[in-house]
């Protein structure tokens, strides 16, 4: 709820000055639309689609490992500029193969992913009533800590700081 408040400046002019409220700054935050807004849980409830990208990852990662290159960056083949992901799959294909100071000195970011694609696969082939349980309750995560925006919030950072060659 947003209130308004007559300011006065002089006799003559007359504006208004919006003050939010802890509810409105809450609804903006947590609601739907809303940074708090869970992705990962309503993701896993379409199995077919997760099983499908849970299987194309795991054969880009294994392809990888045995240096074969499946995926040209296109932001980089183009502009020449590193995206957020690129070094992703490779470092994943280093976490892989037990190569952890490497793979994070490739990407930081690659054994969130990592984790995250995980979940996402075993999800695909759980029961059903497990899934749904499961799924209920990364979405109440997602939407209570807001865990989501603070990891893509975390990897614009760091890809600014990779472009900037600071890391």
């Amino acid at each position: 709820m947003i209130f308004e408040k007559q300011v006065t400046a002089g006799s003559t002019s007359t504006g208004r000055v919006h003050l939010l409220t802890k509810a409105a700054v809450a609804n903006f935050i947590r609601g739907p639309g809303g940074l708090f807004t869970p992705v990962l849980g309503p993701l896993m409830q379409r199995r077919r689609a997760i099983a499908l990208l849970a299987t194309t990852v795991f054969a880009m990662v294994e392809l990888t490992a045995a240096g074969i290159t499946t995926w040209q960056c296109p932001l980089r083949s183009t502009l020449g500029m590193i995206c957020p992901g690129c070094g992703l799959t490779r470092a994943i294909a280093l976490l892989v193969q037990g190569h952890w100071q490497a793979a994070i000195s490739l990407h930081a970011f690659a054994p969130v992913v990592l984790a995250i694609g995980i979940l996402l696969a075993v999800g695909s082939v759980m029961p059903e009533r497990p899934r749904k349980k499961m799924v209920g309750q990364i979405t109440d995560f997602e939407r209570r800590t807001g865990i989501t925006a603070l990891l893509i919030l975390s990897a614009l950072i760091y890809w600014v700081l990779r472009i900037c060659h600071l890391i």
